[in-house]
């Protein structure tokens, strides 16, 4: 097959996958023995598409940065003027689309989405780990507690286990859109290009963040990071934890004041390391408010050091973020080691360019389908922290 069939022959494969996804959803049901063969099939045939289609594509010129501008600008363009809906699937070595008349060679790549990201609040700072283009069911391995057993010669010992099943992510569809008018289109030089990936990049960008430390359910679906099922736990006073069974039982305590003292703010840090947990990219979580507190409250009575100090308590380094109290008027402060919590996006992205829905504001709208799925490898690796008498109350951040 020529380029052009393989792009569409995968194509097929991909909307197969997905009617066979989507009839378990809609069934609740578990995949057949005739589905699994056929699934593993399609993705047998699946990686010999992708292996000939990059083969082909390696020996290609990249395109210049320039070249991607005017090619998506002449994409807008063909998409307004056709008056049809184009859809794109983005790879992140090569790039198709469904419709086979129309050049496949698509401007916009993962690399161009996920690269800015790196300079939010997740991927650099938390050190995350963060995979694109998964497929199947992922499980990440070689994470986990697993304890020696002191025994005698010849004596028999039982193995550690690790619960895997709580380590398979969930992928859910995130939906997001950017629009841009026929005038900007038609003026364009290259502008087009910037304005919506920028857009794109943005609006994904608040998704995650606000996701990972949200403590509220937002609608359906599955898609949190670790601290809204700590905020649901029972909130345990930490004057009363003393004990090391106390700490390794806790895992959402209740300051005494609106601020906690630098005794409070330590307990947050050991709860997670008294249960065995690695460090691994530990950090604070608060908002900008609390931070402000604590950069002007002592570390003790008369003392001169305050608890957080240029941006880190005692080498632990603190982010803002009001995300953590999103629609609460109550206010957090978390703790965890955050190469416990994994991000993965699945399968391909795909973009779709509509010249209908805004027609009637004379724009024509990008909106990017792409399925994500956020995992906490080790819930326990996690602590959130809550002030008495409410705090700095709702808001959006970083």
């Amino acid at each position: 097959m020529n380029k052009q069939e393989l792009i569409k022959r995968r194509f097929e494969i991909t909307e197969r996958l997905r009617a066979i996804a989507d009839d378990m959803d809609a069934k609740k049901r578990e995949m057949t023995e005739e589905e699994k063969t056929e699934v593993q099939a399609l993705h047998r045939e699946m990686s010999a598409i992708d292996l000939r289609i990059q083969s082909e594509t390696s020996v290609q010129p990249a395109m210049s940065q320039k070249s991607r501008e005017v090619r998506f600008d002449e994409i807008l363009r063909e998409a307004k003027k056709g008056g049809n809906n184009k859809e794109f699937v983005i790879q992140r070595e090569a790039v198709v689309t469904s419709d086979t008349n129309i050049d496949a060679t698509f401007p916009v790549t993962v690399e161009a989405l996920m690269e800015p990201l790196e300079e939010g609040l997740i991927l650099d700072k938390l050190g995350i780990p963060t995979r694109t283009g998964l497929r199947g069911t992922f499980v990440i391995p070689g994470i986990g507690a697993i304890e020696a057993t002191v025994a005698g010669e010849a004596v028999e010992i039982s193995d550690s286990t690790i619960d895997w099943e709580k380590l398979v992510p969930k992928p859910q569809r995130l939906s997001v859109s950017a629009s841009i008018s026929n005038q900007a289109i038609n003026a364009s030089d290259g502008t087009a290009y910037r304005a919506v990936v920028d857009q794109l990049r943005v609006a994904i960008q608040r998704t995650l963040n606000s996701r990972m430390f949200t403590t509220k359910q937002s609608g359906t679906g599955d898609f949190y990071g670790p601290f809204k099922a700590l905020a649901a736990a029972a909130a345990v006073p930490a004057s009363s934890i003393r004990t090391i069974a106390q700490k390794k039982a806790a895992k959402h305590i209740l300051f005494a004041g609106e601020v906690p003292t630098y005794k409070e703010i330590q307990l947050l840090r050991t709860i997670p390391t008294t249960k065995g947990v690695r460090y691994l990219f530990g950090a604070y979580i608060m908002d900008a408010a609390m931070a402000g507190e604590l950069r002007a409250t002592p570390k003790g009575a008369g003392g001169g050091r305050m608890i957080l100090e240029d941006g880190y308590i005692d080498g632990m380094p603190v982010f803002e973020t009001n995300y953590l109290e999103l629609g609460t008027n109550k206010s957090y402060i978390a703790f965890g080691f955050f190469g416990y919590e994994a991000l993965g996006q699945f399968g391909e992205m795909r973009m779709i360019i509509d010249p209908y829905t805004l027609a009637s504001k004379d724009c024509v709208k990008v909106v990017l389908n792409a399925d994500w799925a956020m995992t906490t490898l080790r819930p326990e690796a996690f602590c959130l922290g809550e002030c008495a008498g409410g705090g700095s109350g709702s808001g959006s951040g970083n």
